[in-house]
């Protein structure tokens, strides 16, 4: 299992990203929404992997929600760094990480660009489930 670590600029935000898959094997996906195209997403999951997300201080995180809010997106109030999409899922979470907020970003290729403007709550809940990475998301304060 290899851990790819990373987080914001300022290092308010840290995550672990943990999988059996290299890099070469996690085809990086470039979403289409406006929110991603502003950000140059390259989203990294692996539904058999684990995604851990440490906050040092609460206030300084935005969990951003738009559209149908069935996800946040955690971003950095002091350096801006957008960092992971999370969703919390009943007793479970799932997430993604961006791929250039980790340590060794340069080894993970381009994104994708992929498109889930047609998806309902359901069926974006649903691909979330089985493509996002488990996830914790905890807090030092």
């Amino acid at each position: 299992m290899s851990i790819y670590e990373g987080g914001c600029h300022c290092g308010n935000i840290q995550v672990w990203f943990k999988t059996e898959l290299s890099p070469g094997h996690l085809k990086p996906r470039s979403c289409q929404c406006s929110f991603c195209r502003k950000h140059s997403t390259r989203a990294l999951s692996d539904g058999n992997g684990q995604i851990n997300l440490a906050i040092k201080s609460n206030a300084l995180l935005n969990r951003y929600t738009f559209g149908i809010k069935s996800a946040e997106f955690l971003i950095c109030k002091r350096c801006g760094v957008y960092v992971s999409a999370y969703m919390p899922d009943g007793d479970k979470a799932y997430a993604n990480v961006m791929a250039n907020t980790l340590r060794n970003h340069d080894a993970f290729p381009a994104g994708s660009p992929i498109n889930y403007e047609i998806e309902d709550e359901q069926g974006k809940r649903e691909r979330r489930r089985r493509t996002w990475s488990p996830a914790t998301l905890t807090f030092d304060d």
